[in-house]
């Protein structure tokens, strides 16, 4: 009866973990939705779309670490805990080191900027502290989460939202004459890093110090070398995921009117809480299977029909969003058309980057993934290159996205197949789901 009831408890612990870091994403949801709801009123099209160019540039953070963070994480995640609260201050050292190095580089490279929205409105020195940020408080959120205090993070997002939040109502109210994106990113971002360095000294102060050796040059190279040998490839893979997820934007961006790209700009950024949603159990999810590696199929098999089946209510709950846009949101009806057709990308991209991704890096299979990321990235930027530069309509882009995605996940899932056979008898059902999505997908928006 003892055991029974302290199963009983473990298990609801483990559902209520996931839960929680929903919810309190959902609440991130309506903050981020109030916040766009709000720059609708106040920037043009053209302003907003350098603002989601400025932040998808500053997503590819993780190049200027060159997978040291990754590399770490995944070492910290196959320690005992005995083990890894040794090292982590010394790992969190070398990145600021290394970080330090970078920075002069970032803004030597922002300032031969591409496009011309980047310019108009960002200075490289703000690019270079979002990277620079964002890459500290990468690492120091994998050190809350391995440490399981899986809370810190969407806790911190909300407190930066909501820095945010305060400096575009200050400027709604008139409070300040000008409202520069940018630069309240940077604030926000700034503000946000004082309670995360708090936590993170509270967390680690009984831990291990950092030993005089650990501050020669060797044995910095040589940690870095092996956390970069580690990470570089999961790295690569990530970015190239990035790039999957805005290849269709930096084209149109940089082929299209401003005006256009800041309406597709404003329905991609719509449907983006969906996959923040989904993503925010991402780390839980990873902590939680890592110990059960050989049995993975069994997750695996279950997470993919689970998100197939989400996939339908999502679709259909674009077109009641379709609906409140002409109410809340008039001057970006434009972006409504938009919102239908992008909806299919999210469900098998989660699939891929969530499920996929996570299976593969648990069989360390990531340098394979690696491989197959680079055919697909290829495959989609030379197909939607061709698109952009015919001029199509974007819908035509954002339906290839969805379906680029789509032919991503049915290779990975055959070539998981092969790596681990356990998965081979649901194959066929798994892909029968997928093409019932795809039929609704195209139903919905061709017909």
């Amino acid at each position: 009866m003892l055991t029974s009831s302290i199963h009983k408890t473990s298990t609801a612990k483990l559902y209520a973990t996931p839960v929680k870091l929903i919810a309190l994403t959902g609440v991130s949801i309506v903050i981020t939705l109030f916040i766009n709801y709000l720059l609708a009123d106040q920037v043009s099209p053209e302003q907003y779309g350098a603002w989601r160019l400025f932040l998808m540039f500053t997503s590819f953070s993780g190049l200027f670490h060159f997978g040291f963070t990754d590399g770490v994480t995944i070492q910290w995640l196959f320690k005992d805990s005995v083990e890894w609260k040794k090292c982590a201050k010394r790992d969190f050292l070398y990145l600021i080191i290394q970080q330090l190095v970078m920075y002069g580089l970032v803004i030597v490279l922002v300032r031969s900027g591409i496009y011309p929205q980047a310019r108009t409105s960002s200075v490289a020195v703000l690019v270079a502290n979002q990277i620079i940020l964002q890459n500290v408080s990468g690492l120091l959120q994998s050190l809350f989460n391995r440490n399981h205090n899986f809370y810190y993070g969407p806790l911190l997002t909300l407190f930066s939202q909501a820095v945010f939040l305060v400096g575009v109502i200050a400027y709604s109210i008139d409070y300040t004459k000008s409202l520069d994106l940018i630069l309240l990113s940077n604030i926000q971002l700034v503000v946000s890093m004082i309670p995360m360095l708090y936590l993170a000294f509270k967390e680690t102060e009984d831990w291990t110090a950092i030993q005089q050796k650990d501050l020669y040059l060797s044995s910095i190279l040589k940690n870095i070398r092996r956390s970069i040998g580690f990470g570089l490839p999961i790295l690569l893979a990530g970015l190239l995921f990035l790039g999957f997820q805005h290849i269709d934007k930096l084209l149109i961006a940089g082929l299209y009117p401003a005006r256009q790209f800041g309406f597709y700009a404003f329905a991609a950024t719509l449907l983006n809480v969906c996959l923040t949603v989904i993503f925010s159990v991402a780390n839980f999810m990873m902590q939680t299977i890592a110990p059960y590696r050989s049995t993975v199929e069994i997750f695996y098999n279950k997470a993919v029909f689970f998100i197939l089946l989400l996939i339908t209510p999502l679709l259909f709950s674009v077109v009641f969003l379709q609906l409140l846009m002409p109410r809340f949101l008039p001057n970006y009806l434009e972006s409504v058309v938009y919102i239908r057709y992008l909806a299919g990308f999210i469900g098998p991209y989660v699939l891929v980057q969530l499920i996929q991704f996570s299976v593969f890096k648990l069989l360390n299979k990531q340098r394979l993934f690696l491989t197959l990321a680079v055919i697909f990235f290829v495959l989609s930027l030379s197909v939607e290159y061709i698109l952009a530069k015919s001029q199509v309509p974007l819908t035509v882009i954002a339906l290839s996205s969805a379906l680029m995605a789509y032919g991503w996940f049915a290779a990975g899932d055959w070539l998981l197949c092969r790596i681990k056979p356990e998965c081979k008898p649901k194959q066929k059902k798994r892909y029968l789901f997928m093409f019932a999505t795809i039929c609704l997908y195209l139903l919905i928006n061709l017909f």
